[in-house]
């Protein structure tokens, strides 16, 4: 049964008000405090993984961070100096995760966990992952930290199959789709009230420096899944509501200044005509959005954008032919050549581990220096997997409002494999949870349809039987 909005707000009012007292609490008592909303957490996660999971779903950006560790001696650079960074989600997704489980174990459930497309490349891309930061343990090129990592990409895959095998009808879909909506609706707004600061907008929490590049990209993926909705809601006043709420997210998307966010947002829109069934309105927009670009777009968006060509010479930089790139790509540019020419050649098959190496701003190299040649082979496997996934939804998938979210994911996810090229995309939590979250909807609902169809044809093959019985007699 749908939970009544009080049974939500009071649930979330009681964990804010332990969370403030344990910030201002002597320390003699903040443990019990922190204690007894976990305690929460495990209960209601054993007695309603539905609620818990919009909880969870409220916290992929809401919830505040906390870096324990870092700035170890002879680690400059390195992933592992900067530290392991504990956010609420993680707590609640750890807790939630092992509650399921223990549930699963009391229930007998273990054996409803469905079939999926990616749970090979998932297994074993997460193996090599975890033998490799074990071997890097053991050889000295991983401390500790690495085992962190590596839980933290098994929980994503708990969580899909958490969010699969709990939905089995396109209502409760729905219910959750809208509190993924609503979630990005306050960040956008979280974002928007940082413009006056003048700096760099950035999610929620993320402390004074901030991951605008990450924020960039969960805003291009939120844009397209509502962008895929507005196309195949017929006109109204939902309508309207999505048209405000891709406003509401284009604002502070300009204003992360990300380039490689700006980057997937093109890739994505070119998606979108190619797959689309409604080119034409798709066509007109992006003409209008192109010829209004001048116009409307913030100085030091534009600015941004050019400052990669027209940077003032300076040491570091890179050219392409006789153009000049700015230092911030260039650093990049070579961080892909020193693992390719360097570090790749001294570890070819299973890496340094995670963690393992110099830190990387860019997925596909740092996939290929922490895990070598066979886990960069069963990522794009896992990818691929991911890819022919959505295209599937997309395909075969009737309801019209999934059937653009599937469209919306499925250009968004285009746009994320750009998007990876200067950031760690699948590894990042603020991206990396709402995605998984995503393909686990859009799953459960093409089972949903799948099944609704097996019935179908068995009450059509019984209609056709006792028909010809009659026929007989």
């Amino acid at each position: 049964m749908p939970f009544p909005p009080t049974v939500l707000l009071t649930f979330v009012l009681t964990m804010l008000l332990l969370y403030a007292a344990s910030l201002v609490a002597p320390d003699m008592i903040r443990g019990p405090l922190l204690l007894c909303a976990a305690l929460m957490i495990i209960v209601v996660a054993f007695t309603s993984v539905e609620l818990t999971l919009y909880l969870l779903i409220f916290s992929t950006l809401l919830s505040p961070e906390l870096s324990v560790g870092g700035g170890a001696v002879g680690q400059v650079g390195t992933t592992e100096s900067r530290g392991v960074t504990f956010r609420l989600d993680d707590i609640l997704l750890t807790l939630i995760c092992l509650t399921w489980l223990f549930r699963m174990a009391v229930y007998k459930e273990l054996g409803s966990v469905r079939e999926t497309p990616i749970n090979q490349p998932v297994t074993w891309y997460w193996l090599s992952t975890f033998f490799a930061t074990l071997i890097g343990f053991y050889s000295g090129n991983v401390g500790g930290y690495g085992f962190f990592f590596v839980l933290k990409y098994l929980e994503y895959f708990l969580l899909f199959y958490m969010v699969m095998n709990h939905l089995h009808d396109h209502e409760t879909i729905k219910r959750f789709l809208m509190v993924m909506l609503f979630t990005c609706f306050v960040a956008s707004l979280a974002g928007i009230s940082q413009i006056p600061s003048g700096g760099r907008v950035s999610a929620p929490f993320e402390g004074v420096d901030g991951e605008p590049n990450t924020f960039g990209g969960y805003l291009m993926l939120m844009f397209s899944v509502v962008l895929g909705m507005f196309l195949y809601t017929p006109k109204g006043k939902r309508r309207t509501m999505l048209i405000a709420l891709m406003g509401f997210i284009l604002i502070p998307f300009a204003f992360t200044e990300s380039r490689s966010s700006y980057l997937s947002f093109v890739i994505a829109m070119g998606l979108f005509i190619l797959f689309s069934e409604k080119k034409r309105i798709l066509i007109v927009g992006a003409l209008v959005g192109l010829s209004l670009a001048p116009i409307v777009l913030p100085q030091n968006v534009i600015n941004r954008v050019m400052y990669t060509f027209n940077q003032a010479e300076q040491a570091g930089q890179m050219s392409v032919g006789v153009v000049k790139i700015d230092t911030s790509t260039s650093e990049r540019l070579k961080s892909w050549e020193n693992v390719l020419t360097k570090s790749f050649p001294r570890n070819p098959f299973l890496g340094v581990g995670v963690t393992g190496g110099g830190f990387l701003d860019a997925q596909y190299p740092r996939v290929l220096l922490e895990t070598g040649i066979i886990g960069l082979i069963l990522f794009l496997w896992l990818l691929r997997r991911i890819w022919v996934l959505l295209r599937r939804c997309y395909a075969e998938i009737e309801d019209q409002d999934l059937k653009g979210v599937a469209l919306g994911a499925t250009c968004g996810f285009g746009g994320l494999l750009v998007h990876a090229i200067g950031a760690n995309t699948f590894i990042i939590v603020r991206i990396m949870e709402p995605f998984m979250i995503l393909i686990g909807l859009l799953f459960a609902a093409l089972l949903v349809e799948e099944q609704k169809k097996f019935r179908d044809e068995q009450d059509q093959l019984e209609d056709d039987e006792g028909l010809q019985s009659q026929t007989t007699t």
